[in-house]
């Protein structure tokens, strides 16, 4: 069985990256990306964004822009909008809103946006 978006939030499960992959610790739809100045909401066939599914993660390719580095805003964070492969797509209250924090080492701490943060979606 798929490990639930927000079962490994609360699990305090961590992604990882290296190069141009980001690595999620669970598997789901994406439906839009926001890196840096960069929104992509067009994955299959994008010659930026490459989304590969392994039996336990979501894999994420920063194609053309080369190094994930070079999509990061200051804050080194990407923003996704997201919704659990075992869930309705359409219905929006499915989506969920991520924060990911790239950090040190290849980590990536993954968490929902706090009230106070804005997120458009």
């Amino acid at each position: 069985m798929d490990i639930e978006v927000r079962t490994s939030l609360n699990e305090d499960k961590k992604g990882f990256y290296i190069g141009d992959r980001l690595i999620l610790p669970f598997k789901c739809h994406i439906i839009k990306i926001i890196a840096g100045h960069n929104i992509f909401t067009e994955m299959v066939g994008s010659n930026h964004i490459k989304i590969s599914q392994e039996p336990h993660n979501t894999s994420i390719y920063f194609r053309s822009g080369g190094k994930l580095a070079n999509y990061l805003n200051p804050e080194k964070t990407v923003k996704m909008v997201v919704c659990d492969l075992n869930k309705e797509l359409t219905e929006i209250g499915n989506h969920i809103k991520l924060i990911i924090e790239i950090e040190e080492n290849h980590k990536v701490t993954i968490h929902e946006p706090s009230d106070d943060m804005i997120f458009i979606e």
